[in-house]
């Protein structure tokens, strides 16, 4: 990962699991919150020093990074992420693209589903490298008897409802997985195989900012669906911890649904000599005013300002 997606340790939220409920077995916002934290905290693989900074301060008994990266003709990708072990649960969290490694870039776009198991073939390979490091969780979620959690943003999304089937399949079936920014990981089969399954499509929770563009990807016209069940927020607003999930099998948002607005309010902007994203932390966050609203809707520091 770059310093395009890293944060300094003291930018780091000191109260993220302050409220983390590990008995919960329905949506909460505060998981919401700490698993966004935790999805960030994955972005800092490179980076142990932030990690064993922000463990000390989150109160984990241990936290592993793990990187698998390849480049290859047929899957090309870079997978980061983390697992942790609390006296409460053991959580995975894997990290999202990173605009400055093509590799996770090259994930995205390889976006043939494999016939045998109807996913992503990109967010497939990339999730396959790691199911050591997840069978590593697992064995430590089984061994000590408590819940396992799994999250992830943008890719890393996509990433938690695949490492979530296959904890599944291990006997591990997860409490929660929390995706902020998911982008759609399979076609329809694969979502009705999810859905189905009592111990996944129930217990998995799609969070969507405003207009973010990745969680309208890969385009359902071209037979992607999503999984579990939504939770949607305005740009620049909080998610409402009242507010209903959409039900179960729900495929929105849809991609063209935000195209006219932006358009419009973009040329607004302009005409009225008004930016209209927010700047953003870390090393370029004063560049990020310059994005388009749908690009800037989903980075990171959108989701965890949204479940503050």
């Amino acid at each position: 990962m770059s310093t395009f997606v890293e944060l300094p340790p003291d930018q780091y939220s000191r109260t993220a699991f302050a409220n983390f409920d590990a008995a919960a077995t329905d949506f909460r916002i505060d998981n919401a919150r700490a698993l966004m934290w935790l999805s960030q905290l994955a972005y800092e693989t490179g980076k142990p020093q932030t990690i064993d900074a922000v463990r000390n301060v989150w109160n984990f008994v241990s936290i592993f990074p793990f990187v698998e990266h390849k480049v290859d003709v047929t899957a090309s990708f870079d997978t980061c992420g983390i697992w942790g072990e609390r006296a409460d649960a053991v959580l995975i969290a894997f990290a999202g693209t990173d605009p400055a490694v093509w590799e996770t870039l090259a994930t995205d776009f390889n976006i043939p589903r494999t016939p045998d198991t109807d996913t992503h073939a990109g967010f497939q390979a990339a999730l396959d490298a790691v199911r050591t490091e997840i069978g590593q969780a697992i064995a430590r979620s089984q061994q000590i008897h408590k819940p396992l959690f799994i999250a992830g943003h943008s890719l890393g999304a996509a990433l938690a409802v695949l490492a979530a089937q296959f904890a599944d399949s291990a006997g591990a079936a997860p409490r929660g997985v929390y995706g902020f920014g998911m982008p759609r990981a399979g076609g329809e089969r694969f979502q009705m195989a999810y859905n189905n399954n009592a111990r996944l499509g129930p217990v998995t929770y799609r969070l969507v900012h405003g207009l973010d563009v990745v969680a309208r990807i890969p385009m359902s016209a071209i037979g992607f669906r999503h999984v579990g069940r939504e939770l949607e927020c305005a740009s620049g607003q909080k998610f409402d911890p009242a507010a209903p999930l959409s039900a179960l099998g729900s495929d929105a948002p849809e991609f063209s649904l935000g195209l006219a607005p932006t358009l419009i309010s973009r040329i607004e902007g302009l005409l009225s000599g008004h930016v209209l994203s927010p700047p953003g932390p870390g090393t370029f966050g004063p560049l990020f005013k310059y994005l388009p609203q749908p690009i800037r809707d989903h980075l990171q520091d959108s989701y965890y300002n949204a479940l503050a």
